[in-house]
């Protein structure tokens, strides 16, 4: 058989022709694999943008009818069902501002608000800014207010401030001594709880929800009372809830304009007037005497923005307080003060003497000086307004007699000659007639601090963490009070055993003086730790204890053509939570997040997109109105790939704002603030003034909402209304997000 074998060249050829075919169409089919992987990936990730942006377009509009119509304890309910990817939440990548101006032909722009670290950008070409005010707004679960009580007061009386939406249920204050808790006690609104501070030290009261405390001394004292929801633009307001103990207590009430106010005591309402005396620079008036029996919440509201001025007990040598100017600032040109009988101390910081008139009279005051004028003047109903040809300070003070400011007992907190405002850099205090038992209670309202002393009372000191408060002793003569270095201080003005005083929290109105004009952007001090660098842990922390700020409000003082400190605008910032929905395409990194309102993707390839935007309420006519769905998940929520129910409920609606404005600026956090900002503009495309004059504000004549500013690719936008004024409401929902997930 060997001999028959014989090589079949042609079959061989065949054989390898085979083999060399089928590896080439292997090669070909993988090659053809590799280049098709893309495409199905992206087919895939198309898929689960599709499918999960729909979904949270769903969740975004459920949250805005929350948001805004919501009454607290509503809830609403919603399933994310992922396809391949991960929800999770992200505390740090999601923010967004708000800006306005209260002044006409004027501008406000921020940056850098909330980069975690200790400073920030304004931009405010008009004018000189004077100083800028920082308040935390405290926005987000379990981040309380804290009330820092100082060991000099007897009691406090405390109460919840209501606002537009507050909780059915009582609130959890806690009152800690050392860092030790001292008591726990639940409050419900209209309620009332005075607190023992006798043989105490330094307390601090923390509770869930903004409320007015009144620190008390002895038995009589007064203060200038702020309103529940103050007025960004001039700090007036239209309600009150005073929480006051039994005996007497007077409410003096002032206007521009006559004055309907309802008085609520224990659920029973009385109806008052004020009327106008119809005499030229003065205000209308109103006093309300009350002897109750029992401590009760006073609740006040009034038909006009008006400011009040609470006096407790009956004496007339106990009750002083610092008044503000019609701008809301302390030092100012123009002042309605009280007109109950007493003294006025009329203060000049300046270097130049300035003259103070006032109907029927007036008077200079010497640069560093003081002058005190019996209030009000006879003969004249209702308060007279003073106007000063230079900035001047005004106490008001119980005495009948001149020159006994000094000698009549209280508390009162000294207004900064740098600011303008009851936190800053350099305070003065004048003992003009050489009282003893006077002091100065020094407060940090920073972080850190580092102050000077100078006069009868020469003293320096360093505050950081727990050393954050002194006590000067004052003898006679002028005393200052300087920071050297870093943040602001509050310095609050001691005298006799009698006082009363309202406390704001602890992260309110922290002012730095900035005295400076310019075209481009100015930096300023954040007066609170620098976050920068740390990890998610660490900064929520921080937020909860008041460290930083998770969300701001920026009060920008300024020279308007009648007083340099008046509030030029105001800014907004918020950290907002993002709930982001993690998938691979084509490329790593895609995603479709929830935040403040607002459905966005990056999908794909990185290519920032709006699926919906957020919500407001802009028009027809210069009206704007907005709130911002604040959704932050709570300690337990939990996140993954398996499908989650979110349970989210309103805890608390706050007005930011309600008042005429002139500019509307908005702006987030990129990679998607531009795509935000080019979105809500997208009515610009049928404008033939934009179409021909791209970028010109000033020429835009025929379209009225958003446009991207100052031109295309920029992350903020403006409200424009043609250059009339705005009708500007803007509110914060605080909402509190449980995700949990689906056990089959």
């Amino acid at each position: 058989m060997k001999f028959n074998l014989k090589r079949d060249e042609e079959a061989v050829s065949a054989a390898v022709a085979t083999v060399l075919l089928f590896g080439g169409v292997l090669s070909i089919i993988g090659l053809m694999m590799i280049s098709m992987m893309p495409v199905i990936e992206e087919m895939e990730g198309s898929v689960e943008r599709h499918d999960m942006a729909s979904q949270m377009t769903l969740l975004a509009h459920e949250t805005a009818e929350l948001s805004e119509r919501g009454m607290p304890g509503d809830s609403t309910h919603s399933t994310l069902i992922p396809v391949d990817g991960n929800l999770v939440w992200d505390s740090l990548r999601g923010g967004m501002w708000y800006s306005a101006t209260w002044e006409e032909a004027m501008s406000l722009r921020a940056r850098g608000a909330l980069d975690f670290d200790d400073t920030l950008e304004i931009r405010h070409p008009e004018s000189l800014v004077s100083s800028v005010c920082i308040t935390d707004l405290r926005l987000g679960p379990d981040r309380p207010y804290y009330y820092t009580l100082d060991p000099v007061f007897d009691a406090a009386t405390v109460t919840v401030t209501p606002g537009l939406a507050m909780p059915l249920g009582p609130i959890d204050l806690t009152l800690t001594e050392n860092d030790a808790e001292v008591s726990t006690t639940q409050l419900r609104v209209d309620e009332m709880v005075t607190l023992n501070l006798t043989a105490r030290g330094e307390t601090v009261l923390s509770s869930s929800h903004p409320l007015n405390v009144i620190g008390l001394r002895g038995d009589a004292g007064a203060t200038y009372m702020l309103p529940n929801d103050p007025e960004p633009a001039d700090k007036r307001g239209q309600a009150w809830s005073i929480p006051v103990q039994a005996g007497p207590t007077t409410l003096h009430i002032i206007s521009d304009v006559a004055n309907q106010i309802h008085l609520t005591i224990n659920g029973e309402t009385s109806i008052h007037y004020g009327y106008s005396s119809n005499l030229s620079r003065t205000s209308v008036t109103h006093t309300h005497e009350l002897n109750l029996s029992q401590a009760a919440v006073i609740h006040v509201t009034t038909s006009s923005p008006s400011r009040m001025l609470v006096v407790s007990g009956s004496g007339d040598t106990a009750g002083l307080t610092t008044w503000p100017s019609t701008t809301g600032a302390y030092l100012g040109q123009t002042f309605q003060p009280p007109s109950v009988d007493g003294l006025l101390r009329l203060s000049n910081p300046g270097e130049q003497i300035i003259t103070i008139t006032w109907r029927g009279g007036g008077i200079s005051v010497q640069p560093g000086g003081v002058e005190d004028v019996q209030w009000p003047p006879s003969g004249i109903s209702g308060s007279p307004t003073l106007d000063g040809d230079g900035s001047f300070f005004v106490t008001w003070s119980v005495g009948h007699d001149s020159n006994l400011t000094d000698a009549v007992s209280g508390h009162m907190w000294m207004p900064a000659e740098d600011t303008g405002a009851l936190s800053g850099g350099s305070f003065t205090y004048h003992n003009q007639n050489n009282v003893t038992e006077e002091s100065l209670r020094i407060q940090l309202a920073g972080y850190t601090s580092s102050w000077n002393a100078s006069g009868e009372a020469n003293q320096t000191g360093t505050f950081l963490d727990s050393n954050n408060d002194a006590t000067l002793v004052l003898n006679n003569g002028v005393t200052t009070v300087t920071v050297e270095q870093d943040h602001p201080l509050r310095v609050m003005r001691l005298s006799g055993s009698d006082g009363m005083q309202h406390l704001v929290h602890d992260g309110s109105e922290r002012c730095t003086k900035v005295n400076t004009q310019a075209s481009g952007w100015i930096t300023t001090d954040l007066p609170w730790e620098r976050m920068g660098g740390r990890g998610e842990v660490d900064i929520k922390e921080a937020w909860i204890e008041g460290r930083h700020p998770a969300s701001l409000s920026i009060d920008v003082l300024g020279d308007n053509g009648e007083s340099d400190h008046a509030t030029i605008g105001t800014v907004w910032a918020f950290h907002l939570s993002r709930l982001a929905y993690q998938f691979a395409s084509s490329v790593d990194g895609m995603e479709v997040a929830y935040s403040g309102g607002a459905v966005l993707t990056n999908h794909p390839e990185f290519r920032p997109y709006v699926v919906a935007p957020p919500s407001d309420r802009g028009g027809p006519g210069p009206r704007f109105a907005a709130t911002i769905p604040s959704l932050h998940p709570t300690a337990d929520s939990m996140t993954g790939s398996g499908e989650l129910e979110l349970d989210i409920e309103l805890v608390q609606r706050t007005s930011l704002a309600s008042t005429p404005a002139y500019e509307v600026r908005r702006g987030w956090a990129e990679p998607y603030g531009t795509a935000i900002a080019d979105e809500a503009g997208i009515g610009l495309e049928a404008s033939e003034d934009w179409t021909v004059y791209p970028g010109r504000l000033d020429l835009l004549t025929d379209y009225v909402g958003w446009v991207p500013d100052p031109s295309y690719g920029t992350s903020e936008a403006v409200w424009h209304t043609n250059g009339e004024i705005i009708e500007f409401t803007l509110q914060m929902a605080s909402l509190d997000v449980r995700s949990r997930e689906v056990m089959i």
